[in-house]
């Protein structure tokens, strides 16, 4: 499982989203357009959609994985040398996240290199490349990522959190597939999918596995809750094993792993089996957990009870949308968002169960998006109201995932929250535009 499912499913689920170096001092969104960054949760806006993945080599540098696809890109021989080639560039600004640097971080560095694919790589599935980073240890930063088709002039953009402050910490670790010999560039795997593990201290002799079972299907209440009950965080099983990279993992129960090297610590990489079909959504619990954000409790209650929970969802839909039809459009466009939030926002949990899968899934992509340090602000245009409402989330430091981000909460986004709810609850599909 990885970015060639991703995106598949993409190309599947387009129709579902309807609704320099002087510088000192440099804002995460300097330099790209409002409409650049609102296409960070739209893939429909951006026509490139590589992976990336970090891995810190050293103290003083870091390697960046890159994973394009020849698919999205053109190949013609329209050059002086009549080759015939596809070219990718790839640029990347370098954030420092230090304290001196402020909330919107400062920027450090920047590079692009330019990647060209021959003829044979055209009928690859997927394009493989390494970039080595002046990422220094003890550092946190935000590298902004933009790749350009230079033949078509296609574009994809990404922001990636790096966090080298401890040793330890996830990003130390490489995970490779033991099918095709390349990084990982998603931390959730099916079972029977195999990888070993890379640390980047090779003098280290054991690696110890940390298993946590499920302990709670829901995410944590939109509105009252002010802790995640979503994980257990008392180990089930331990295991220890030998650091070899030839040693080959298989993640077969469902749950969370956290590989460590530090058994005393809690700190190292977490790896998931979320079950069933994810990131998809198909079977009857799949499709039925994510109306915990329609239903009531009353409601919610009474869906897991039925027998047949297919029919149950089935019945859910046609109550809200009246007719068939009207159920099927919401159908499609509620789950095709939970689809991207499993892809977009899965951190210690399922990418649906964040805060930021629970807005997207709801509002559906932002109209802008401001991305800082501490996290990232989401903007929505109430247009009939002549009104822009901000959803923020902040990064919260987890032992489990780096990209645990929490809905800082304020009058105005709970007040459009409710009114969310009561659009879909009224079969409408809710948009701030209308």
């Amino acid at each position: 499982m990885g970015r060639k499912l991703r995106w598949l499913i993409i190309c599947c689920l387009l129709a579902g989203l309807t609704a320099g170096c002087a510088s000192t001092k440099k804002s995460t969104d300097q330099g790209a357009t409002q409409g650049e960054m609102a296409s960070l949760y739209n893939p429909s806006r951006l026509s490139l959609h590589p992976d990336f993945s970090i891995f810190h080599e050293s103290e003083n540098y870091s390697l960046l994985y890159i994973r394009a696809y020849p698919s999205e890109l053109r190949f013609n021989a329209t050059n002086e040398q009549s080759e015939y080639r596809a070219l990718l560039r790839l640029k990347y600004d370098l954030i420092s996240l230090d304290e001196e640097a402020g909330e919107e971080g400062m920027f450090v560095d920047s590079a692009s290199v330019v990647y060209k694919l021959k003829e044979r790589e055209e009928r690859s599935p997927a394009f493989f490349a390494s970039l080595s980073i002046p990422v220094r240890q003890g550092k946190r930063y935000l590298i902004k990522l933009e790749t350009t088709d230079l033949n078509r002039g296609s574009i994809g953009l990404e922001y990636m959190y790096v966090d080298k402050t401890s040793p330890i910490g996830s990003q130390n670790f490489k995970v490779v597939s033991s099918y095709s010999g390349y990084p990982k560039f998603m931390r959730f795997f099916l079972t029977g999918e195999r990888f070993n593990v890379v640390y980047r201290d090779r003098g280290v002799d054991s690696i110890y596995v940390d298993f946590f079972k499920p302990e709670n299907e829901l995410p944590r209440p939109p509105i009252t809750a002010t802790s995640d009950y979503t994980m257990k965080y008392t180990p089930d099983t331990s295991y220890v094993f030998p650091m070899v990279d030839t040693i080959d993992y298989d993640l077969r129960r469902e749950g969370m792993y956290l590989v460590k090297v530090d058994k005393e610590h809690e700190l190292g990489l977490t790896l998931f089996n979320f079950g069933g079909s994810f990131p998809e959504v198909k079977n009857p619990r799949e499709l039925m957990e994510p109306l915990f954000y329609l239903a009531t409790l009353a409601e919610y209650r009474d869906l897991r009870t039925q027998p047949n929970r297919k029919l149950a969802v089935d019945d859910f839909w046609l109550k809200l949308g009246n007719s068939i039809e009207k159920s099927r459009e919401l159908i499609r466009i509620y789950y095709n968002r939970v689809v991207y939030s499993n892809l977009y926002f899965s951190s210690n949990k399922e990418g649906w169960k964040t805060d930021q899968g629970m807005i997207f899934i709801l509002f559906g992509p932002p109209s802008r998006i401001q991305m800082a340090g501490n996290g990232e602000s989401w903007y929505y245009y109430a247009k009939r109201k002549s009104k822009v409402v901000e959803f923020k989330f902040v990064r919260v430091q987890d032992a489990f995932s780096d990209q645990n981000m929490i809905w800082q909460k304020t009058t105005d986004s709970q007040i459009y929250y409710n009114e969310a709810i009561r659009s879909w609850k009224s079969g409408k599909v809710y948009s701030m535009g209308n």
